[in-house]
């Protein structure tokens, strides 16, 4: 029988079989999506619910992008280039065998503002102050390397959570939360949170709840380090100690507890004569207090924050055994008059993992309170106090060792959501994925996708089907494969596969079936590169970020074993109908990609080269020259921040995906570190010809690039002197008075400046410029400069090339260092864009050079280009 398209509504209304129900939804799924909208419209409800549903289901398997925009409600977000790595394992879940290497920019974090203090392994930072190759810490607590640092923009968005800490983000910082409405993790940006209701209900009171949570944190891991203080004598020291001296005080009974566990000698010990207080002195121990920063200034010092937990422990049970208390509640209550210290004992308990409060408690007069607070403050101290929910004893005195029942640990909530004062902040990606951001340690995010989604989806497809997944380093891959294992759990009666009960590790799990928990053959398995990837062999393999950094890139011996372990273990693991898909950003000319691409098999290789900024007529997504790959979240001028903020060799390795050799075409180091003169040296030289020269920012783009503003000069026997590079982002209000400042600094003659963009404007500014310098009487009767235009006629490569080999014959000298100017000089290759730095080099050496002294060049360097200078 034929359903038409008026009857399947009746039919559906009808159907009381299964089979016959089944037949027909079978119908709808193959209908195109104008006609199911139709019979969706005119449908009664009871089967307008059913098609619903339908359409959930047909959304879920349709692609990794769908299923994660379904799963999602949206907040996944799909994009061009997202939708072609969906069209890539859409083929591979229909059965072909497909080999895929997609080289793309990397993952983009979300801004944090500068201000907000991050813990490092060297000790608290202001996120605006981390750089490249700091180490943060994941909510592991182990610490993760900052792979990438943008430039700032402004942060907007106050977000406070149920401990009282808060921190300050952009609308799209990402965040990984509980969300209690559906019981399940998910990641999700700021702007969203900002539109839910983060409460239910009596706020403050049992009962209360807040919908979205944070995820727990653990105790940090650091080796033990070399303290000046023993930890748990220095708690002690600042719990009970006297501030300018070494002695700690107490009971008879616990000053003898304490005593026995201090690895120093112990001098006199003084019982007060009223009170009947002992006091303990410690032998040469101001002398350590000293090294430590302590003596006299009650503190915990930042290398305690990240010693190791063995350490941390110690100093805590020091503080503990002195100014703490346990509770019946299970609850330890740390007290001091010191606001410092008390903060110092609430972060030092965080970096153990504790949830702490801290409250400002005013002295009790109740004739027979046992708080009496600190004298020294009348009566009022500070508190802290935090549950053990680890079960562990946090001092060493009988009373304050009691091991406590585990408890299950409370998470952080989102408490309010507010708009504030814009402030500077910053984008970072570290391994992996979350890191731990301010003084309450608030686990924060920067987002991944292609290896988490599509996997997912291809093993709902496939669920006898074995998925491997790598990585440079086994926690990443781990990370990656956790991700999958919990998303099978909060949405597997959704996409139907469930973990089978006897594999659920994370880095290891099989599949079952949902309602029978029958064991399908299906399965996922992750491990870092060089690790191993023994059992089965697997139907698609997904190697992401093979490469960790730069350093690694450069090493021959890291890029010869990544080689090794392809072909000895990936290769061989893959079944031989298996697809696999190699994720990357390029480092290398000679990482895994550009191995790929020379080898004999690369026509088997579909090839998907997505840079940051179109650059070839031949792009997959076939964008215009010039277009971002995602316009909607990196536009053009965002994207010219990422390239300031990473330099022009990371820029097009990372960003354009054409990595460069760390020498550059046409210059070489040795040409600049060879010849360079030191300030002292430099004084015996004299001068004929100074000139500055400016290259200054302007053209059609709508992103423009730093001024650059060099000073050079020669001597009467054809030495050229780089002298200055005074360079930066600078408008037109601004290049004209610095360059006319650099001019009367180094005592120049003439004034270069490109008048390619702007025409006579560019003079101008320098006249108007150097007019107001007179007029504020700064140029000491000092006549302005000649002003020589020029145009830029002739190709970069061309007019760079003669002044390379100036630098080859040892003919140009750098007088000191000169760091961004000689990073851009080594890695430009023709065809690449030439940084502004460079170009006003060129452009004042090539005005001083003495066109003779290139005669004796190749004939590639005889045509008389640097006559008549452009």
């Amino acid at each position: 029988m034929t359903t038409t398209l008026p009857d399947l509504d009746s039919d559906l209304d009808e159907a009381a079989e299964t089979e016959e129900t089944e037949r027909l939804i079978a119908a709808y799924r193959k209908m195109r999506r104008v006609d199911r909208f139709r019979i969706a419209r005119q449908a009664s409800p009871a089967v307008r619910d059913v098609l619903a549903e339908v359409e959930y289901a047909m959304a879920l398997e349709r692609s990794p992008g769908s299923m994660a925009v379904t799963l999602t409600g949206g907040m996944e977000m799909q994009a061009p280039h997202l939708a072609l790595i969906d069209q890539l394992f859409q083929r591979m879940a229909r059965g072909e065998s497909v080999k895929a290497l997609i080289t793309m920019p990397p993952r983009h974090g979300k801004q944090v503002a500068d201000s907000e203090l991050v813990l490092t392994t060297e000790g608290w930072k202001q996120h605006g102050d981390l750089r490249v190759g700091d180490y943060v810490y994941a909510p592991t607590g182990k610490p993760v390397q900052v792979e990438w640092v943008s430039e700032p923009s402004d942060e907007k968005v106050r977000v406070t959570f149920s401990d009282g800490e808060s921190v300050l983000v952009h609308p799209n910082h990402e965040w990984t939360v509980y969300d209690r409405s559906p019981r399940t993790w998910r990641t999700v940006e700021t702007r969203y949170l900002a539109t839910q209701k983060l409460h239910s209900g009596p706020q403050g009171r049992r009962g209360g709840r807040y919908r979205f949570q944070l995820p727990p944190v653990e105790p940090l891991q650091n080796p033990d380090a070399d303290l000046p203080v023993d930890p748990y004598t220095l708690g002690v020291w600042l719990g009970d100690g006297t501030t300018g001296k070494a002695s700690f005080c107490g009971t008879q009974e616990d000053v003898d507890h304490i005593s026995a566990r201090i690895p120093y000698e112990l001098g006199a010990r003084w019982v007060h004569p009223d009170t009947g207080v002992h006091y303990q002195y410690i032998k040469h121990f101001r002398a350590p207090l000293r090294a430590a920063g302590v003596l006299d200034h009650k503190h915990i010092p930042q290398g305690y924050l990240v010693a190791s937990e063995r350490q941390r422990r110690a100093l805590l049970a020091g503080l503990v055994d002195t100014d703490g208390s346990l509770g019946r509640d299970g609850r330890i209550r740390f007290v001091s008059a010191s606001e410092e210290l008390a903060r110092n004992v609430r972060d030092l308990a965080r970096t153990l993992g504790y949830r702490t409060n801290l409250t400002w408690r005013g002295p009790d007069t109740r004739e027979r309170s046992i708080w009496g607070g600190h004298p020294l403050n009348g009566g009022s101290c500070w508190v802290v106090d935090w549950t053990p929910h680890d079960g562990l004893p946090q001092g060493t005195l009988p009373r304050k060792a009691v091991r406590c029942p585990a408890k299950t640990k409370r998470r952080i909530g989102f408490a309010t959501i507010e708009p504030a004062a814009p402030e500077p902040g910053r984008c970072i990606q570290v391994e992996g994925s979350l890191y731990l951001v301010g003084r309450a340690l608030v686990p924060t995010h920067n987002s991944q996708r292609a290896a988490r989604w599509a996997p997912l989806w291809y093993m709902a497809r496939h669920p006898d089907h074995r998925v491997m997944i790598a990585s440079y380093g086994a926690d990443l891959a781990v990370e990656h494969s956790r991700w999958i294992r919990d998303a099978i759990n909060a949405y597997g009666h959704q996409i139907g596969i469930a973990l089978h009960a006897g594999s659920k590790a994370a880095h290891r799990f099989d599949l079952a079936d949902p309602i029978t928990g029958n064991r399908h053959k299906g399965g996922l398995v992750a491990a870092g590169v060089g690790g191993g990837l023994t059992g089965k062999g697997a139907h698609l393999c997904i190697v992401d970020d093979p490469i960790k950094d730069a350093a690694d890139a450069e090493s021959p011996t890291l890029r010869r074993n990544l080689w090794s372990w392809w072909t000895a273990v990936i290769n061989t693991r893959l079944e031989p109908t298996g697809s696999i898909l190699v994720i990357q950003t390029r480092w290398h000319e000679q990482d895994l990609a550009g191995r790929l691409l020379e080898g004999e098999d690369s026509d088997d290789w579909i090839k998907v080269d997505l840079p940051a900024i179109c650059d070839s007529e031949d792009d997959p997504l076939g964008r215009p020259l010039g277009a971002a790959l995602w316009p909607a979240r990196f536009g053009r001028r965002t994207l010219a921040k990422f390239r300031r903020a990473v330099g022009e060799r990371v820029w097009w390795s990372l960003y354009q995906q054409k990595p460069r050799p760390l020498e550059g075409g046409v210059w070489q180091w040795p040409w600049i570190t060879d010849h360079r003169i030191g300030p002292v040296a430099f004084r015996g030289v004299d001068l004929s010809r100074v000139v500055v020269a400016v290259d200054h920012a302007g053209g059609g783009d709508d992103v423009n690039d730093e001024t650059g503003l060099i000073a050079a000069g020669r001597t009467t026997d054809g030495h050229l002197y780089v002298l200055a590079d005074k360079s930066k982002r600078m408008g037109a209000d601004t290049w004209g008075e610095k360059a006319c400042r650099l001019a009367l600094d180094v005592d120049a003659d003439a004034i270069v400046v490109e008048a390619n963009f702007g025409g006579d404007m560019a003079k101008q500014i320098i006249i108007q410029a150097w007019t107001k310098l007179v007029t504020d009487g700064q140029t000491k009767g000092r006549l302005m400069p000649a002003i020589i235009e020029v145009t830029a006629k002739k190709g970069k490569r061309l007019r760079a090339e003669p002044i390379a080999q100036l630098y080859a014959q040892g003919l140009v000298h750098h007088v000191g260092e000169h760091p961004r100017l000689e990073g851009q000089l080594v890695t430009w290759i023709p065809g690449m864009d030439s940084p502004d730095r460079m170009d006003a080099a060129v452009h004042a050496l090539t005005e001083l050079a003495d066109p003779a002294a290139v005669s004796t060049g190749t004939g590639s360097y005889t045509d008389q280009r640097l006559n008549g200078r452009r």
